[in-house]
């Protein structure tokens, strides 16, 4: 999965170069420049509680769930927690093809910093990227200040979601 990240993250950046003004080949190289990477800063195991019935959208169904619980584990210098509650909610649009996901959670760490972690993303039912925004103070602050993604999947059984975030990082 974590390719799916990199193509993404690519096209991402590309888009960003073509929406400059002028032909890409007309520019001179910039030799400060350099290629980012992702650097983890959490694996993540989210509980959902049970789903509501479909409710009924353009496209598609929403489902909505209940965040009952999770533990966050990071490196070093990444974010370690427990994740107390938040709501989970899914759209399910294009016969099944397209996963829209809006998740909201919050916890806190193990130095007692409590922190809520905001998820939008869109992907297929095998592999989902999202934007993630945290907010957090203490040790952990400066993570609030960047660019964060995750890869999420949901089990079979919609109980449970195994995320990794990420953090784009210049080398």
């Amino acid at each position: 999965m974590l390719s799916f990240t990199r193509i993404l993250v690519s096209l991402l950046l590309v888009s960003f170069a073509t929406a400059l003004p002028g032909p890409i080949d007309e520019r001179a190289p910039n030799p400060a420049s350099s290629t980012p990477k992702l650097n983890r800063i959490f694996t993540a195991d989210i509980n959902l509680g049970d789903f509501t019935a479909p409710i009924p959208i353009q496209g598609g169904q929403r489902l909505v769930a209940s965040v009952i619980g999770g533990q966050l584990k990071g490196p070093k210098d990444g974010l370690t927690g427990t994740i107390q509650g938040g709501l989970s909610i899914i759209d399910i649009i294009n016969a099944g093809q397209t996963i829209v996901n809006m998740v909201s959670s919050y916890g806190i760490t193990p130095d007692g910093t409590p922190f809520l972690i905001q998820e939008n993303g869109i992907g297929s039912p095998a592999d989902n990227f999202a934007r993630l925004t945290l907010s957090i103070g203490g040790a952990q602050a400066s993570l609030a200040n960047q660019f964060l993604i995750t890869e999420a999947t949901l089990s079979a059984d919609r109980k449970n979601v195994s995320t990794t975030g990420y953090q784009l990082v210049d080398r």
